[in-house]
Protein backbone atom coordinates (compact mmCIF):
# COMPACT_ATOMS: atom_id res chain seq x y z
CA UNK A 1 0.00 0.00 0.00
CA UNK A 2 3.23 2.26 0.75
CA UNK A 3 4.50 1.54 -2.65
CA UNK A 4 1.15 2.49 -4.26
CA UNK A 5 0.88 5.21 -2.41
CA UNK A 6 4.18 6.52 -3.33
CA UNK A 7 3.65 6.19 -7.15
CA UNK A 8 0.46 8.28 -6.91
CA UNK A 9 -2.26 5.43 -7.21
CA UNK A 10 -5.24 5.57 -5.65
CA UNK A 11 -5.58 4.31 -2.51
CA UNK A 12 -9.72 5.03 -1.58
CA UNK A 13 -12.02 4.49 -4.66
CA UNK A 14 -15.51 6.41 -4.83
CA UNK A 15 -18.22 5.13 -2.99
CA UNK A 16 -20.72 2.38 -4.66
CA UNK A 17 -24.04 3.42 -5.61
CA UNK A 18 -26.58 2.00 -3.24
CA UNK A 19 -27.72 -1.40 -3.70
CA UNK A 20 -31.43 -0.19 -4.78
CA UNK A 21 -30.09 1.18 -7.91
CA UNK A 22 -30.66 -2.43 -9.23
CA UNK A 23 -33.78 -2.39 -9.35
CA UNK A 24 -33.94 0.94 -12.22
CA UNK A 25 -33.79 -0.99 -15.01
CA UNK A 26 -35.85 -0.84 -18.46
CA UNK A 27 -38.34 -4.02 -16.93
CA UNK A 28 -39.27 -2.26 -13.69
CA UNK A 29 -39.71 1.26 -15.47
CA UNK A 30 -42.25 -0.45 -18.58
CA UNK A 31 -43.92 -2.62 -15.51
CA UNK A 32 -44.22 0.84 -13.56
CA UNK A 33 -45.93 2.76 -16.77
CA UNK A 34 -48.03 0.13 -17.59
CA UNK A 35 -49.49 -0.05 -14.23
CA UNK A 36 -50.00 3.43 -14.34
CA UNK A 37 -51.58 2.82 -17.37
CA UNK A 38 -54.01 0.90 -16.02
CA UNK A 39 -55.25 2.53 -12.96
CA UNK A 40 -53.21 2.12 -10.56
CA UNK A 41 -51.68 4.25 -8.21
CA UNK A 42 -48.12 5.12 -6.49
CA UNK A 43 -49.19 4.08 -3.15
CA UNK A 44 -50.04 0.80 -4.15
CA UNK A 45 -47.43 0.54 -6.70
CA UNK A 46 -45.13 1.48 -3.95
CA UNK A 47 -46.09 -1.34 -1.92
CA UNK A 48 -44.40 -3.52 -4.31
CA UNK A 49 -41.12 -5.00 -3.65
CA UNK A 50 -39.35 -4.67 -6.95
CA UNK A 51 -40.80 -1.91 -7.89
CA UNK A 52 -41.19 0.77 -4.32
CA UNK A 53 -38.04 2.28 -5.67
CA UNK A 54 -39.26 3.80 -8.77
CA UNK A 55 -41.67 5.88 -7.42
CA UNK A 56 -40.95 9.00 -6.06
CA UNK A 57 -40.83 9.91 -1.74
CA UNK A 58 -44.03 11.99 -0.83
CA UNK A 59 -43.25 15.63 0.26
CA UNK A 60 -42.46 15.80 3.81
CA UNK A 61 -45.11 16.72 6.48
CA UNK A 62 -43.06 18.50 8.88
CA UNK A 63 -41.64 21.81 9.10
CA UNK A 64 -38.31 20.40 9.94
CA UNK A 65 -35.32 18.23 8.01
CA UNK A 66 -32.32 16.30 9.39
CA UNK A 67 -28.64 17.21 7.49
CA UNK A 68 -25.16 16.36 8.45
CA UNK A 69 -26.55 15.78 11.77
CA UNK A 70 -28.39 18.99 12.28
CA UNK A 71 -31.65 20.09 12.44
CA UNK A 72 -32.95 23.21 9.95
CA UNK A 73 -36.12 24.74 8.82
CA UNK A 74 -37.68 24.58 5.05
CA UNK A 75 -39.02 27.85 5.52
CA UNK A 76 -35.89 29.94 5.60
CA UNK A 77 -36.74 32.52 8.21
CA UNK A 78 -34.62 34.11 10.91
CA UNK A 79 -33.99 31.44 14.08
CA UNK A 80 -34.50 32.90 17.32
CA UNK A 81 -32.65 32.02 20.44
CA UNK A 82 -35.44 30.89 22.46
CA UNK A 83 -35.88 27.47 19.18
CA UNK A 84 -32.38 27.14 19.38
CA UNK A 85 -32.59 26.19 23.01
CA UNK A 86 -30.05 29.31 23.83
CA UNK A 87 -31.00 31.96 26.92
CA UNK A 88 -31.73 35.18 25.35
CA UNK A 89 -29.95 37.64 27.65
CA UNK A 90 -31.46 41.15 25.55
CA UNK A 91 -34.93 42.54 26.21
CA UNK A 92 -37.43 42.14 23.02
CA UNK A 93 -38.20 39.86 20.22
CA UNK A 94 -39.24 37.52 22.50
CA UNK A 95 -42.32 36.50 20.18
CA UNK A 96 -40.50 35.19 17.19
CA UNK A 97 -41.46 37.65 14.75
CA UNK A 98 -39.23 38.06 11.64
CA UNK A 99 -39.79 41.79 10.84
CA UNK A 100 -39.13 42.47 14.82
CA UNK A 101 -35.64 40.34 14.71
CA UNK A 102 -34.36 42.21 11.51
CA UNK A 103 -34.52 45.95 12.29
CA UNK A 104 -31.93 48.44 13.08
CA UNK A 105 -32.49 50.13 16.45
CA UNK A 106 -30.76 52.13 19.11
CA UNK A 107 -31.80 49.34 22.13
CA UNK A 108 -29.82 46.64 20.19
CA UNK A 109 -26.44 49.18 20.13
CA UNK A 110 -26.95 49.59 23.38
CA UNK A 111 -27.52 45.59 24.13
CA UNK A 112 -24.82 44.84 22.03
CA UNK A 113 -22.30 47.57 24.28
CA UNK A 114 -23.59 45.90 27.34
CA UNK A 115 -23.10 42.11 25.83
CA UNK A 116 -19.61 43.23 24.74
CA UNK A 117 -18.61 44.45 28.35
CA UNK A 118 -20.14 41.57 29.84
CA UNK A 119 -18.11 39.33 28.02
CA UNK A 120 -14.85 41.11 28.97
CA UNK A 121 -15.68 41.20 32.44
CA UNK A 122 -16.53 37.42 32.27
CA UNK A 123 -13.06 36.92 31.00
CA UNK A 124 -11.23 38.84 33.61
CA UNK A 125 -13.19 36.46 35.86
CA UNK A 126 -11.95 33.21 34.17
CA UNK A 127 -8.32 34.34 34.21
CA UNK A 128 -8.91 34.84 37.90
CA UNK A 129 -10.31 31.53 38.40
CA UNK A 130 -7.95 29.60 36.25
CA UNK A 131 -5.27 31.00 38.77
CA UNK A 132 -6.97 30.18 41.84
CA UNK A 133 -9.96 27.54 41.23
CA UNK A 134 -9.76 25.97 37.92
CA UNK A 135 -12.53 23.50 39.18
CA UNK A 136 -14.71 26.18 39.02
CA UNK A 137 -13.88 27.56 35.58
CA UNK A 138 -16.42 24.92 33.63
CA UNK A 139 -19.38 27.19 34.54
CA UNK A 140 -17.79 30.64 33.75
CA UNK A 141 -16.63 29.28 30.00
CA UNK A 142 -20.22 28.34 29.95
CA UNK A 143 -21.36 31.96 30.47
CA UNK A 144 -19.03 32.71 27.95
CA UNK A 145 -20.56 30.60 25.32
CA UNK A 146 -24.25 32.08 26.28
CA UNK A 147 -22.93 35.62 25.95
CA UNK A 148 -20.72 34.71 22.26
CA UNK A 149 -23.82 33.22 21.05
CA UNK A 150 -26.30 36.45 21.81
CA UNK A 151 -24.12 38.27 20.39
CA UNK A 152 -23.62 36.68 17.62
CA UNK A 153 -27.22 36.31 17.16
CA UNK A 154 -27.65 39.96 17.38
CA UNK A 155 -25.10 41.24 14.81
CA UNK A 156 -26.88 38.61 12.46
CA UNK A 157 -29.92 40.41 12.29
CA UNK A 158 -28.53 42.92 11.08
CA UNK A 159 -27.61 40.94 7.62
CA UNK A 160 -30.54 42.72 5.72
CA UNK A 161 -29.92 45.97 6.53
CA UNK A 162 -25.65 45.69 6.09
CA UNK A 163 -26.91 44.18 2.09
CA UNK A 164 -29.16 47.00 2.01
CA UNK A 165 -26.52 49.81 2.68
CA UNK A 166 -24.02 47.95 0.65
CA UNK A 167 -26.36 47.69 -2.51
CA UNK A 168 -27.19 51.37 -1.69
CA UNK A 169 -23.01 52.38 -1.51
CA UNK A 170 -21.82 50.22 -5.13
CA UNK A 171 -25.00 51.99 -6.53
CA UNK A 172 -23.83 55.55 -5.54
CA UNK A 173 -20.00 54.79 -6.22
CA UNK A 174 -21.01 53.57 -9.98
CA UNK A 175 -23.33 56.57 -10.58
CA UNK A 176 -20.34 58.70 -9.62
CA UNK A 177 -18.50 57.23 -11.40
CA UNK A 178 -20.40 57.61 -14.85
CA UNK A 179 -20.98 61.28 -13.38
CA UNK A 180 -16.92 61.69 -13.94
CA UNK A 181 -16.79 59.95 -17.22
CA UNK A 182 -19.45 62.26 -18.32
CA UNK A 183 -17.58 65.60 -16.90
CA UNK A 184 -14.45 64.51 -18.59
CA UNK A 185 -16.29 64.29 -21.78
CA UNK A 186 -18.11 67.28 -21.87
CA UNK A 187 -14.69 69.14 -20.91
CA UNK A 188 -12.59 67.63 -23.61
CA UNK A 189 -15.66 68.98 -26.41
CA UNK A 190 -15.41 72.19 -24.55
CA UNK A 191 -11.67 72.39 -25.09
CA UNK A 192 -11.78 71.13 -28.34
CA UNK A 193 -14.15 73.41 -29.55
CA UNK A 194 -12.63 76.21 -27.59
CA UNK A 195 -9.56 75.30 -29.63
CA UNK A 196 -11.47 75.52 -33.23
CA UNK A 197 -12.75 78.62 -32.38
CA UNK A 198 -9.25 80.45 -31.93
CA UNK A 199 -8.05 78.53 -34.50
CA UNK A 200 -10.69 80.54 -37.00
CA UNK A 201 -10.28 84.07 -34.79
CA UNK A 202 -6.37 84.01 -35.60
CA UNK A 203 -7.02 83.15 -39.11
CA UNK A 204 -4.83 80.42 -39.18
CA UNK A 205 -6.80 77.71 -41.14
CA UNK A 206 -7.40 80.84 -43.97
CA UNK A 207 -4.71 79.02 -45.68
CA UNK A 208 -6.23 76.02 -45.98
CA UNK A 209 -9.74 76.80 -45.89
CA UNK A 210 -11.79 74.97 -48.90
CA UNK A 211 -13.88 76.25 -51.44
CA UNK A 212 -17.04 77.55 -50.72
CA UNK A 213 -19.48 75.02 -51.28
CA UNK A 214 -23.08 76.73 -51.45
CA UNK A 215 -26.11 75.27 -49.72
CA UNK A 216 -29.37 75.55 -51.81
CA UNK A 217 -32.04 77.83 -49.67
CA UNK A 218 -35.24 77.84 -51.23
CA UNK A 219 -36.77 80.43 -51.59
CA UNK A 220 -40.53 81.10 -50.34
CA UNK A 221 -43.19 80.54 -52.99
CA UNK A 222 -40.80 79.55 -55.79
CA UNK A 223 -39.13 76.02 -57.21
CA UNK A 224 -35.36 77.42 -57.95
CA UNK A 225 -33.13 78.03 -54.60
CA UNK A 226 -30.72 80.98 -53.30
CA UNK A 227 -27.25 79.85 -52.31
CA UNK A 228 -25.73 81.41 -48.95
CA UNK A 229 -22.87 79.52 -47.83
CA UNK A 230 -21.88 81.93 -44.84
CA UNK A 231 -22.83 79.28 -42.14
CA UNK A 232 -21.53 76.19 -43.73
CA UNK A 233 -17.95 77.66 -44.11
CA UNK A 234 -17.41 77.77 -40.36
CA UNK A 235 -19.12 74.21 -40.07
CA UNK A 236 -16.43 72.85 -43.17
CA UNK A 237 -13.21 75.12 -41.04
CA UNK A 238 -14.44 72.92 -37.60
CA UNK A 239 -14.62 69.62 -39.93
CA UNK A 240 -11.18 69.98 -40.91
CA UNK A 241 -9.70 70.90 -37.89
CA UNK A 242 -11.36 67.89 -36.46
CA UNK A 243 -9.93 65.87 -39.06
CA UNK A 244 -6.01 66.82 -38.52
Amino acid sequence: MSEQNSEGVVSSLYPPPPPYVRFFTDENIEKVKKLKEDGETEQEISKMKDLKFLIPPTKPDKPTYRSFGDVWPFEDRFITLKESGVTQLFKGNENGNQENEEVFTVERIKELKKLTMSLLLNFLELVGLLSKNPQYAFNKINNIQIILINLHHLLNSYRLHQSRESLILRIEEKIRKDQETIDKIEQTCKNVEAKINMLISSGELQSERPQSIKRPEKKTGEGDYSFNSENDDAKMLKQNAITK
